[in-house]
């Protein structure tokens, strides 16, 4: 038989939880957690299987949103606005901070819009060629570039992705001239890459896998300073020549500026305690990423150093 469980209840189960007295307002509504990427995708993945966890944890429906365009700049702007009440969260990603010095007019500042809540994983890029190329590792890839300044093409996402600015930072650091094709998704950047209609791409390695299990592409190096587990026989960047090389992807959660700290700190405890079980880190292996916890604290010193970085590199690389 169902049974009705009244607003006072929930309150009273909230407050015998120790919940703050703003989160326990909100008992048994719904938090809406937005995923700027759409459906289908690993981010998309990685975000639901995150926020089916974070209810559990929290014991509070949590419903996952997409509000997918512009490199997650959409869903951005739209949690910038939401009411500062621990009751929108969203899915922060390295790609929110490029696109933050290299995307004109956006209506908000990634770095006072949001609250810092946890960070959740860091996933390696990959550097992918066709399988049909004749280059087989990095070095003969720069040499080549080397020798034909410009005629080499690099696959990437819009303006202000990741993508985007993990080949920049390739082709500053090997000094070397290389030629952008822009495309839609990542979908049809591997298929051009796959195709030889890109020479080379960036991706993180979930959506890379695709194509790379199919034997249409090969992957060259890993944009991390360690060999990913996910591709143990990849070499680095940095073992292939280019020291410091470090550009992983991370995600994270953040929530509108003002969210009141308990909420946020309560939020953190619950999303710490879930990246470190077994069980959701055995997930994370299958998006080849690495659980990352953080204190707020920290994860809003990553952040700001990582916008630091990136706006750095969109001067150097002419992207603004």
């Amino acid at each position: 038989m169902k049974q009705h469980v009244s607003r006072r209840s929930l309150l009273g189960a909230a407050a015998a939880l120790g919940l703050p007295s703003a989160f326990a307002q909100n008992a048994g509504r719904p938090i809406r957690f937005v995923i700027g990427y759409p459906p289908g995708g690993s981010s998309d993945a990685l975000g639901r299987a995150l926020a089916e966890r974070l209810a559990g944890g929290l014991r509070q429906p949590v419903v996952a949103e997409n509000r997918d365009g512009g490199g997650g700049t959409v869903a951005a702007a739209h949690v910038a606005k939401a009411a500062p009440d621990g009751m929108t969260l969203m899915l922060a990603s390295s790609h929110h901070l490029v696109a933050q010095h290299v995307m004109r007019d956006l209506p908000y500042d990634f770095a006072t819009a949001f609250e810092p809540v946890a960070a959740v994983a860091a996933v390696p890029s990959v550097l992918v060629v066709s399988a049909r190329s004749k280059l087989n590792s990095v070095r003969e890839l720069i040499n080549q570039a080397a020798a034909e300044p410009g005629r080499l093409r690099y696959g990437s996402i819009g303006a202000g992705s990741t993508q985007q600015a993990t080949a920049e930072l390739f082709r500053l650091r090997a000094g070397i001239k290389l030629d952008r094709s822009t495309y839609a998704s990542g979908a049809p950047m591997m298929a051009a890459v796959a195709a030889g209609e890109a020479d080379l791409a960036f991706e993180t390695i979930p959506s890379a896998m695709v194509q790379m299990r199919a034997g249409k592409v090969k992957a060259l190096a890993v944009s991390t300073t360690k060999r990913s587990f996910a591709l143990p026989e990849v070499p680095t960047l940095v073992e292939a020549g280019l020291p410091g090389f470090d550009a992983p992807v991370w995600y994270g959660i953040v929530a509108p500026a003002g969210t009141p700290r308990a909420i946020v700190e309560r939020y953190n405890e619950t999303v710490n305690r879930l990246v470190d079980t077994a069980e959701y880190k055995a997930q994370l292996l299958q998006f080849g990423a690495q659980p990352v916890t953080m204190s707020p604290l920290e994860w809003g010193g990553a952040i700001r150093l990582d916008l630091k970085r990136w706006e750095r590199l969109a001067r150097q690389a002419q992207m603004i």
